[in-house]
């Protein structure tokens, strides 16, 4: 018979919006398919070909193998979640036991630093003031986390990092590697008047030209010829109210605005100014006022050592770009 559609040939019939091969041909699974469609105003077919239903079942038949599969992995996962949670909270507490004993030993650390800075008759909090530092803005607060252990730890970390970092700046050695000691700190007869007088700082008699070296890290003040006694003179300034002065001088070789580390020669020891022979006239000052070296002088091994290891992890002065968000 003849179909109402496309005029094709009486071996086809229609049956609901598909065709079928005429009865007695052989059924084949994948055979090409017409599919109708009404648009509203017209019958359009579409023709499905053996190839494109295989893809399609395939596609199908996949799908439901990964549903399957995932189905089988869920179900032989452990049920029961509690063995890893008390694993996580094990790690959690010997975590916080890590960090109580990290903070017991930088308040140990703290508590030694302070009690070497102290015998010097300076007063830790003057090293804890944070200088030469910059860079671009992003806030983190540590402080706000949940666990009051990590807060803890921070700000005495922060504490002991600013002190020893703040060492630095401690005149903590001799400014001449050999010499003899003259003349000490305090109240003296003057060798030119021969009555009473306050002695600023120690006297270091040597041969003339005898290198001397900056005791501290810091900033030259002044290099220049004094008339107030010292003749040539080299004051540096290390932070902190911290200051040096070193007189007498042959001459130097340091200019003011230079940055000096301990140890650096700076200048070579004479007779200039007020003086009766080769010596130097060596200066702490603290705040401008002048107090005895000798305990600066006389660091110990533990207060070199915090100095060492500051000095090592510290720059003397960092900085970056500034951003906005």
């Amino acid at each position: 018979m003849r179909s109402d559609f496309g005029g094709r040939s009486g071996d086809e019939i229609v049956i609901g919006s598909m065709t079928t091969a005429a009865a007695g041909a052989r059924p084949r699974m994948f055979r090409t398919r017409d599919i109708f469609v009404h648009d509203g105003r017209s019958l359009k077919r579409l023709r499905i070909g053996g190839a494109m239903q295989a893809a399609i079942l395939a596609a199908l038949a996949l799908t439901l193998l990964w549903a399957v599969f995932a189905t089988v992995r869920l179900t032989a996962a452990d049920p029961q979640p509690s063995g890893e949670i008390a694993r996580m909270e094990r790690e959690v507490k010997a975590m916080q036991s890590d960090v109580a004993m990290i903070r017991q030993a930088a308040q140990q650390r703290y508590l030694l630093t302070a009690r070497e800075v102290k015998r010097l008759g300076m007063d830790p909090a003057r090293l804890q003031s944070e200088t030469g530092v910059g860079g671009p803005y992003e806030p983190v607060d540590p402080t706000q986390t949940g666990d009051p252990g990590f807060k803890a730890l921070f700000m005495s970390w922060k504490k002991l990092e600013q002190l020893e970092q703040g060492t630095v700046a401690i005149p903590s050695s001799f400014p001449v590697q050999s010499s003899n000691f003259t003349s000490g700190f305090g109240v003296r007869t003057d060798p030119f008047r021969g009555r009473a007088a306050m002695h600023s700082g120690v006297d270091l008699a040597g041969a003339p030209g005898t290198p001397v070296y900056a005791t501290a890290d810091g900033m030259v003040d002044r290099a220049e010829w004094n008339n107030g006694g010292y003749g040539n003179l080299v004051e540096i300034d290390h932070g902190h109210g911290i200051q040096t002065r070193y007189g007498h001088l042959s001459r130097y070789i340091v200019a003011a605005g230079q940055r000096v580390k301990r140890g650096d020669l700076i200048a070579y020891m004479g007779s200039t100014g007020r003086s009766t022979g080769t010596h130097l006239h060596y200066e702490v000052r603290l705040d401008g006022k002048a107090v005895n070296p000798i305990p600066f002088m006389q660091s110990t091994d533990f207060l070199q050592t915090v100095q060492r290891r500051a000095a090592a992890t510290t720059q003397v002065a960092v900085g970056g770009p500034e951003t906005e968000d």
